[in-house]
């Protein structure tokens, strides 16, 4: 039982309580002509037919993901049982560092061969968007 809920139960009220109705905060409505929603209707005709077929591709990707899935939940399950032992951890820890001595001078050159595009795109960019809000 929590705290609160405790207190509230085993206190006694000392005054008679009386619940006052809530006022409606707000009421919808919908005042939109019928028309209106015709043309949804034809997307939704559009969308349906669309799944259905597609329904079997997704279905067969499901089906191909299923024992991936499966597989790495029992990979996840033998990680959290086999962290329980410190020799375990250990070795986990000394192939994180090794990976990350590997990884850092490939990403080291990525970030030297890619940032500088990314820098023009973005320069470009808010240069584009600077035009456009003085042509306006």
């Amino acid at each position: 039982m929590t705290a609160l809920r405790k207190i509230l139960i085993e206190e006694e009220p000392t005054t008679k309580m009386v619940r006052a109705p809530v006022a409606k905060l707000y009421i919808v409505t919908n005042n939109a002509p019928a028309e209106a929603a015709a043309p949804e209707a034809a997307g939704n005709a559009l969308k349906n037919i669309v799944l259905f077929f597609a329904a079997p591709f997704i279905g067969l990707a499901y089906i191909i993901a299923f024992p991936f899935v499966g597989l790495a939940a029992l990979a996840v399950l033998a990680g959290r049982f086999a962290a329980k032992y410190e020799a375990v951890r250990t070795t986990a820890r000394v192939l994180k560092n090794v990976g990350m001595a590997v990884a850092a001078p490939v990403l080291g050159l990525a970030y030297v061969v890619f940032f500088p595009v990314i820098g023009l795109v973005a320069l470009a960019w808010m240069g584009g968007r600077a035009v456009a809000a003085g042509a306006r």
